[in-house]
């Protein structure tokens, strides 16, 4: 008997540790017998609760396979035989746009040979990768001088991989804004792409239709079930035949059009992505296609300036100088001699080399040339042409003093071969005002070696960082008192916890408030005073705190006030303090009626032995109630876990 009891509680534990753990789990033979499977994996798989799973291998398995994009490497790993040790990891694209790490592997199980599926939902992780290495694939092409149809045909590359059931193109407005012409397909059959290439839009129908509803109303366009939607838009000759056997020809029964902006909003083309099956996006393809209609975008602007280049200096003058983002033209081959210089004294390790001489960092970013800066450059900075030409401008205004390693860190990166190197920083105004910035300095083709032209992009992010701050602000705050809210003071409570946990000499004070009768204000004269009593106590709390006291609002007419440092005998003296001002404090509303209330105080030492904060907050809150209890309008103080009362404090 004791045995089996062992035996359940041995089987309990596994699977609450099955259960627990952040990857799926299943095991299962070769025969599609399923032993177990852990939560997370029915969680991941979405498996319903109907499917008798253990009962029916395959229907887990058909069930399992719906879901993917393409089924073989989860079909194949399932050809691996249980025997020896082997094992297989592969990757699975998912029909929702999720991407799940799949990895397969022989063992032991009693005296049957058996394999340990693990899957682990990787999407984000995966996603940020490709992210930023297609990123930064396209940014290198375009610093290099790639030609557009590559670097197009990369971002479809890209996209195809990230999700292989698509079929994508890339398809461009001409000069006119009249025909779409194609930038890249490398995965459509070639008499698809030419039957749009270099049409009218107005005479582009059926599939092709959805490309030009994209470019004219700038919105996305998705049709989820081509065949059954070119039955309702066939052209204006009705030709319903034409639009399906064009598709038809093609194997492609959905489509989703992603138009393709530049920097200002003016669109530039469209993306369109085909699947072989009808579909719609999830929002793991929707983002992506919006990632890859950007770089596509910012592609081909790229190429659009360099063509006005090619066009002459005037064209390219006028398209700098109205651009809306901030360049800068920039010398740094003074920067490159320099630290080549350096090199020849041997210095090896500059990063250790200007920490411990700062001065030398200031020096080299004083050696910067700032050649030429657009309007929106010195709109930003507070400057004017005039300052430009009498040389007002410096490396302040894209590093300051305080973001000079910043500097450091992009000067090592384009001397050590980078093309592109991006960073937050901080700049001077030529007013005075500092301000906060994100910085993009791309090192033009043909000039890595000597670094003497370096073309620096600059947005503000001073307001954003502000806004950030203002949201920080509003989610640990109690927007009514403006004292932090109870999950800020919780965190601040936690933080004293853990510093009395490092020094155990030391102390705190943790005190409970409640306003005596607060209902009755409520009830007598309503919510807008009891509102204003509310903020009248949180104003007088401040006014009663040092800079290192943390107040909080942690009930309606709750409040809570850590004391650092303090004992319970100060403690006791500045909450008797407190309970005298807000009871000699009136409050006159707008109404002229004098509003006084009274405050019940409880109080508890904080140790650094306490389990938790939560029992600290549990002997001040005891306290408090024993205050009200005992007639409100007083201070009880309890220590340790409370058993006694240490002393009391009633009015007056």
């Amino acid at each position: 008997m004791a045995m089996a009891e062992a035996a359940q509680r041995s089987q309990a534990m596994l699977r609450n540790i099955l259960d627990s753990t952040i990857d799926g789990i299943l095991v299962d033979n070769i025969h599609g017998r399923i032993f177990t499977s852990n939560r997370r994996f029915r969680d991941l798989w979405q498996v319903p609760d109907a499917l008798d799973w253990q009962a029916d291998g395959e229907a887990l398995v058909r069930h399992v396979e719906s879901q993917l994009e393409q089924a073989a490497p989860f079909l194949g790993a399932r050809t691996l035989a249980p025997d020896g040790h082997r094992e297989r990891r592969d990757v699975l694209h998912l029909r929702d746009g999720r991407v799940i790490e799949q990895y397969v592997r022989s063992m032991q199980l009693g005296n049957e040979q058996a394999r340990l599926w693990t899957f682990r939902d990787i999407s984000e992780r995966s996603q940020m990768e490709r992210r930023e290495h297609t990123r930064r694939q396209v940014l290198e092409m375009l610093a290099t001088g790639a030609p557009l149809e590559r670097v197009l045909e990369s971002v479809v590359l890209a996209l195809q991989a990230d999700h292989p059931a698509m079929l994508c193109s890339i398809l461009l407005l001409d000069e006119s804004r009249h025909r779409l012409v194609l930038g890249a397909a490398p995965g459509l059959p070639a008499f698809f792409n030419l039957s749009s290439h270099g049409h009218d839009l107005g005479m582009l129908h059926g599939v092709h239709g959805i490309a030009a509803q994209a470019v004219a109303s700038g919105q996305r366009v998705i049709v989820a079930d081509l065949h059954a939607d070119l039955h309702a838009d066939a052209g204006p000759q009705g030709n319903v035949q034409g639009s399906l056997e064009l598709a038809w020809r093609a194997q492609l029964q959905s489509c989703w059009a992603e138009p393709v902006r530049g920097g200002s909003g003016k669109i530039l083309g469209v993306l369109m992505a085909y699947h072989r099956q009808p579909a719609l996006p999830g929002a793991a393809h929707l983002a992506r296609l919006g990632e890859a209609a950007n770089l596509a975008g910012m592609a081909i602007e790229q190429a659009q300036v360099a063509l006005a280049l090619r066009a002459g200096e005037a064209r390219f003058r006028s398209l700098y100088d109205h651009a809306p983002v901030a360049l800068w033209e920039q010398d740094w081959s003074a920067v490159r001699a320099a630290l080549d210089a350096l090199a020849q004294a041997g210095v090896s390790d500059l990063g250790a080399y200007w920490r411990d001489d700062p001065a030398e960092l200031r020096r080299l970013a004083g050696l910067v040339r700032i050649i030429d800066a657009n309007g929106a450059a010195l709109a930003q900075v507070r400057a004017n042409d005039e300052d430009q030409r009498r040389g007002a401008l410096s490396l302040a205004q894209n590093f300051d003093d305080s973001a000079l390693p910043r500097f450091g860190d992009a000067l090592l990166a384009l001397a050590g071969g980078a093309h592109l190197y991006e960073c937050e920083s901080s700049f001077v105004r030529l007013d005075g005002a500092a301000r906060q910035n994100e910085l993009s300095l791309l090192v033009m083709p043909g000039h890595a070696d000597s670094l003497d032209f370096i073309m620096v992009s600059s947005l503000d992010i001073t307001e954003r960082k502000r806004m950030n701050a203002e949201l920080l602000q509003l989610a640990t705050t109690d927007f009514l008192t403006g004292l932090p809210n109870r999950r800020q003071f919780m965190a601040s409570l936690e933080n004293e916890h853990a510093r009395l946990q490092r020094e155990l000499a030391s102390c705190a004070t943790v005190l409970m408030l409640d306003i005596d009768h607060f209902k009755r204000v409520n009830d007598d004269h309503g919510h807008a005073v009891g509102d204003a009593v509310l903020r009248h106590l949180g104003a007088l709390m401040y006014q009663a705190l040092r800079k290192v006291d943390v107040p909080g609002r942690v009930g309606g007419e709750e409040f809570a006030i850590l004391l650092p440092g303090t004992d319970l005998g100060a403690a006791a003296v500045f909450a008797e303090r407190l309970r005298r001002r807000v009871a000699e404090s009136s409050l006159t509303t707008d109404g002229g009626i004098l509003i006084t209330v009274t405050v019940s105080i409880g109080m508890a030492a904080m140790a650094g032995t306490d389990a938790d904060c939560d029992a600290v907050l549990a002997r001040a809150d005891e306290a408090l109630y024993r205050a009200k209890r005992g007639g409100r309008n007083r201070i009880e103080q309890n220590e340790g876990s409370g058993d006694g009362v240490l002393s009391k404090f009633m009015a007056k």
